[in-house]
């Protein structure tokens, strides 16, 4: 139970840091195509990420929680972009 205490937290810290950026992003017109270029990288290593997780998975359920984790960070980057392009 600790352990979905520990990903649910680090999940929010994530969300909030990209509705952060997003923030941002929308107060100072400078930093909106560097910001979105930043989130499509980051968007593509987490594809990666959760393509190699899911390819070395062995019979433990480890690589599950691995890849949860992985698609948590990946919606946390989105619910940001998606924060950025609707106030505008």
């Amino acid at each position: 139970m600790i352990q979905l205490y520990r990903v649910i937290g680090f999940f929010l810290l994530v969300a909030s840091g990209a509705s952060l950026v997003s923030l941002l992003a929308i107060l100072v017109n400078q930093l909106k195509e560097p910001f979105f270029i930043l989130s499509l990288i980051i968007s593509v290593g987490l594809g990666v990420t959760a393509t190699v997780i899911y390819y070395r998975k062995t019979d433990d359920k480890e690589w599950v929680l691995g890849l949860l984790f992985v698609i948590g960070l990946a919606t946390a980057l989105l619910l940001g972009g998606l924060i950025q392009w609707v106030t505008q």
